[in-house]
C-alpha cells in the first residue's frame, strides 16, 4: 500500500477512476513529506510517478524533522510531535489532525482530488507546432458551517470569504493569484 521515503511516504491509491468515463481521473499516488513539526507537504499525481520539478515556492529544509509512520487498516499516518497527516489508500483521501487526534482539515469523502487531462498546441514563429499535455486539478475539502477562508491574492470581485466559492488561480493584468488560504479554524493551505 505504501513505500517509505527519506521524508515520509508514497501511497499507491487502490481505487482508480478513469478519465475516459468521467472526464476526470483520481490520483494514482499520494505523497506525504514532512517539512517541519507543523508542516506536511501533500502531493498527488494521476501519472505513474511524480514529475518532481523544482518548486518555485517550497524551500528545501536542511534540518530533518523527526516523524513516525503507522498503518491501521487502509489508513497510513505520518505523525510529527504536533500534527498527523492521514491518507486512505483506497481513495487517496487526505486529512489532518493535531497530536490529540482533533480534526484540522479533511478532503471531501471519497478522495477530494480530481485530475482532468488537457492538451494544448502552441504555434511558434517559424510555423512549427508544439503540443503540451498535462493535468488540471480540482480539490474539495469538507468544512463546518462556521468556517471562513481568506487569501488567494488580489482579485476584481468583492469576495473576501472564499467559503463555497470557486476561484481559478491565474495571473492576468490586475488579477494576482497567490495560492494560499487561511482558515478561521487556525490552519493554512499552500498549493504549489
Amino acid at each position: 500500500l505504501f513505500k517509505e521515503t527519506e521524508q515520509g511516504v508514497i501511497v499507491k491509491v487502490q481505487q482508480q477512476v478513469n478519465a475516459d468515463s468521467t472526464g476526470y481521473q483520481s490520483p494514482k499516488l499520494v505523497r506525504l513529506q514532512v517539512v517541519g513539526e507543523k508542516i506536511i507537504h501533500v502531493s498527488a499525481t494521476a501519472d505513474d510517478k511524480f514529475a518532481d520539478k523544482q518548486s518555485l515556492i517550497i524551500v528545501p529544509q536542511e534540518e530533518k524533522t523527526p516523524y513516525e509512520v503507522s498503518q491501521l487498516g487502509d489508513t497510513i499516518t505520518v505523525s510529527t510531535s504536533c500534527i498527523k497527516a492521514n491518507v486512505l489508500a483506497s481513495t487517496g483521501e487526505v486529512w489532518f489532525t493535531d497530536s490529540l487526534d482533533n480534526l484540522i482539515v479533511h478532503e471531501q469523502n471519497g478522495g477530494g482530488k480530481q485530475f482532468t487531462p488537457y492538451t494544448c498546441t502552441q504555434t511558434h514563429a517559424d510555423g512549427t507546432d508544439e503540443t503540451y499535455t498535462g493535468w488540471s486539478i480540482r480539490q474539495i475539502f469538507e468544512s463546518p458551517e462556521d468556517e471562513a477562508f481568506y487569501g488567494l491574492g488580489q482579485h476584481q470581485a468583492d469576495e473576501w470569504n472564499y467559503k463555497g466559492k470557486n476561484e481559478e488561480l491565474y495571473q492576468y493584468n490586475t488579477k494576482i493569484s497567490i495560492p494560499f488560504i487561511v482558515s478561521t479554524k487556525r490552519y493554512g493551505i499552500l498549493w504549489d
